[in-house]
């Protein structure tokens, strides 16, 4: 099982308190959920349901005591340890909580050190709900053995030498989440067992099919070679494709990815759950609703390590794959000032620089411009100064079909910031070292926000590449 904090559902009419008693749990690292009243608080516990629940009764109002026993029939599978918390000690009211489903009981007002330790004993309850589940060896929502009942399935077929053959397949229903988010927990959990029946329909006296949770079903097999494991499975997942199940008289198709890996000699529990683990993530990569198996994880990472290694990845990329297109051009007979106002307009930091035939003679900055005009003009010079004048014409270039490795190692051996792609010494593109260098990096939603305040000018909506911007 993965580690997670508790959740916690908060049910207060009065929100001083539900404010109060949210946050010093959430200080103890429980995951808070509130609700005012039992409407928000079902709705809450549809969406995800909570490990425990707190319900204060002791604002005045009536207390919806039926909540507790609501929440529970949201999953079966799962355990809610709930607590009232309420000014009214009188036992007939006790009583009546009792018989609600509640489990404890805290007063009005509240002492935090003695919340803390009512929750401490409310997880252990929990923890002793969730082994008792599994030695009762049935998964209360499929009908189907648990996942210990697997395990100790598979560690006899393991222990038994003499055994040959054997798989294990594990089926990851597609998307199955969203039945709950549209139909809520008790139609998900209806689907479900559907499912488990038609599978079990096409299980044979040698399979044994266990639930994993997580809308997982797994299937081991103690005979039978691979070739046969893969028929199995790709008829199953055919069939389970083609039905049309019905919920709330609505129609609905499911499909499933299906990870699946032999049993060998030498094998652990350990080994076998992670072949079947890493052959479904490979089903579910590969566009789901199929089956995929361990050797063929082996062969697609021996493959993407030596294409890795090789240098493959990369091997088809060419200079104008990767160069950022030139737009604009500076004619060399252009004045200072009319280039000056381009760039400032655009904000481009460098402007390849063409004759009268559209061929590149280099290229310039926006820093050369501002020098050239601050500099003092010479006495009976000419009063126009052109770009021709202060073009850089020691530039590298590359024609676009250069391969990416090359400019690779142009960038690693020169400190040039920038080189320019042509095509028939006509300029196409630039290639900044910053930017080559920007495509390794991880892409993150907030990897372009600035953190200026926002205008309403169009000059707002233009998005630079830091990379180069910088």
């Amino acid at each position: 099982m993965s580690s997670r904090p508790f959740t916690i559902l908060i049910v207060s009419p009065d929100r001083p308190t539900l404010r109060r008693l949210s946050r010093f749990v959430e200080v103890f690292g429980y995951d808070v959920r509130q609700a005012a009243d039992a409407a928000q608080a079902l709705a809450a516990a549809d969406a995800a349901h909570p490990d425990f629940l707190l319900l204060d009764a002791s604002s005045g109002e009536p207390a919806d005591l039926a909540l507790c026993r609501q929440i529970r029939k949201l999953s079966s599978h799962v355990y809610t340890y709930s607590l009232l918390l309420t000014a009214d000690a009188e036992v007939a009211r006790l009583t009546e909580a009792l018989e609600a489903g509640f489990d404890d009981f805290l007063a009005q007002p509240v002492v935090f050190g003695e919340l803390l330790s009512r929750l401490r004993a409310g997880a252990r309850v929990i923890e002793f709900e969730r082994r008792l589940a599994e030695q009762t060896g049935m998964d209360s929502v499929t009908g189907l053995p648990t996942r210990a009942a697997l395990l100790t399935r598979l560690h006899a077929r393991l222990e038994d030498a003499k055994g040959e053959g054997g798989w294990l397949a594990i089926l990851d229903l597609d998307y199955f989440s969203r039945v709950s988010s549209r139909h809520g927990s008790p139609a998900s959990q209806t689907m479900l067992r559907s499912v488990a029946d038609l599978v079990r329909s096409r299980s044979g006296p040698d399979q044994q099919l266990a639930a994993l949770g997580d809308d997982r079903i797994a299937v081991l097999s103690t005979t039978g070679p691979s070739e046969a494991a893969t028929a199995w499975s790709d008829q199953t997942l055919a069939t389970l494709a083609g039905h049309e199940f019905s919920l709330a008289g609505q129609p609905l198709k499911i499909t499933a990815s299906c990870g699946l890996t032999g049993l060998h000699p030498g094998d652990t529990i350990e080994t076998v759950l992670g072949r079947a683990e890493k052959a479904t993530q490979l089903a579910k990569g590969s566009g789901r609703g199929c089956v995929a198996t361990s050797q063929e994880v082996d062969r697609e990472t021996d493959q993407w390590a030596a294409m890795a290694a090789n240098g493959e990845l990369f091997a088809t990329t060419l200079a104008r794959d990767v160069m950022t297109p030139c737009a604009l051009f500076l004619h060399q007979d252009e004045s200072i000032e009319q280039a000056h106002s381009l760039m400032e307009l655009t904000r481009l930091s460098a402007i390849p620089v063409v004759d009268n035939e559209g061929k590149m003679t280099g290229i310039v900055t926006l820093q050369q411009l501002d020098a050239a005009r601050n500099k003092a003009k010479p006495r009976g010079g000419n009063s126009v100064k052109l770009v021709r004048h202060v073009v850089t014409t020691d530039v590298a270039k590359f024609d676009e079909l250069t391969p990416l490795a090359e400019l690779m190692e142009f960038f690693t051996g020169e400190s040039s910031p920038l080189a320019v792609i042509v095509r028939d010494r006509r300029p196409k593109g630039l290639v900044y070292c910053q930017g080559l260098a920007a495509l390794n990096e991880r892409l993150t939603t907030d990897h372009f926000h600035t953190t200026g305040p926002r205008t309403s000018t169009s000059e707002d909506l233009l998005v630079p590449d830091l990379a180069i911007a910088e």
